[in-house]
């Protein structure tokens, strides 16, 4: 066999103990491929040589270089999505500004219904008042009682209602009229001589010329009454009311005035002899022409009876 014929032979056998070589060794890091050689010509088939003792472990291989680090596909992700929560973050801040807007429109709306509360209440007790001022009207129309000349003496009339009774020129000496409701009762030019009116409403009333000698008055309610000449000699005004009550000209000789309320009222020309009013209220009396209790004039005392009692 010539060298020509062995040469193939010998290539093979070069390129299997190569590869032989390479498998027993540990494996490196897989490198760059490289492009693809051009394909050469194929040469004659060798000979099939006597297969040959195998060959030395080949030296591994250099370790190849570390690729190129990729770029990370999720970074365009991650601005996507940055992107979005910034638009609902704006999104956010838009409506909590208008639930802002919102709360101050519902506090000014609960101000206006507080406002219009306040005034149905206001229209409520308006209404009150007049359906109540109503009742009396009607009360007073269809319970008026007319007892005008009449005579009524020694009648009991205790507690009785007589608001806006009319007992003009009535004859009601010695009556019961204890704890009686006559507040704006017409008693002008009445009989009331030793009448009982202890407790006595009287408010507003009209006693215009009306006879109260001798009348228990005790504790009564004359406030704002009109007693102008009327006769109170000798009459019960312990613990009386007369606040702003007109006593112009009324006789009130001897009179029981005991912690009496005289406070505000007009005394022109009423007689005070013989009373004693050391212990009455007297704010803002009104002293005119007056006959102090010692028999003197307060126009002589320089209008007032105070150091003349």
């Amino acid at each position: 066999m010539n060298m020509n014929q062995l040469k193939p032979m010998i290539i093979v056998l070069l390129m299997l103990t190569s590869a032989l070589a390479g498998c027993t060794g540990t494996d490196g890091a897989e490198g760059i491929p490289g492009p693809q050689g051009e394909t050469g010509e194929q040469g004659p088939p060798g000979i099939q040589g006597e297969t040959g003792p195998a060959g030395a472990d080949g030296q591994n291989g250099a370790d190849g270089q570390n690729g190129a680090d990729g770029m990370d596909v999720n970074e365009s992700r991650i601005a996507q999505l940055e992107a979005e929560l910034a638009s609902k973050d704006a999104t956010i801040a838009i409506l909590l500004g208008n639930i802002s807007d919102m709360e101050e429109e519902l506090e000014a709306v609960d101000d206006v219904i507080e406002m219009y509360y306040m005034m149905f209440v206001q229209i409520q007790n308006d209404m009150n008042d007049l359906e109540s001022n109503l009742m009396d009207e009607i009360n007073w129309v269809n319970n008026t009682v007319d007892w005008a000349y009449m005579d009524l003496s020694g009648a009991s009339l205790r507690d009785t209602y007589l608001r806006y009774a009319d007992l003009s020129n009535a004859d009601l000496y010695n009556a019961d009229l204890y704890n009686a409701d006559l507040r704006n009762a017409d008693l002008r030019n009445t009989d009331l001589r030793y009448a009982e009116l202890t407790n006595a409403d009287l408010m507003y009333a009209d006693l215009i010329s009306a006879d109260l000698s001798n009348a228990n008055l005790r504790n009564a309610d004359l406030t704002d009454a009109d007693l102008s000449n009327a006769d109170l000699s000798d009459a019960n005004l312990h613990d009386a009311d007369f606040y702003g009550a007109d006593l112009s000209n009324a006789d009130l000789t001897g009179a029981y005035l005991y912690f009496t309320t005289l406070s505000y009222a007009n005394l022109t020309g009423a007689d005070l002899t013989g009373t004693d009013v050391s212990n009455a209220y007297r704010a803002g009396v009104y002293w005119n022409d007056t006959t102090c209790p010692d028999g003197t004039n307060s126009d002589d005392n320089g209008n007032t009876c105070e150091n003349n009692l």
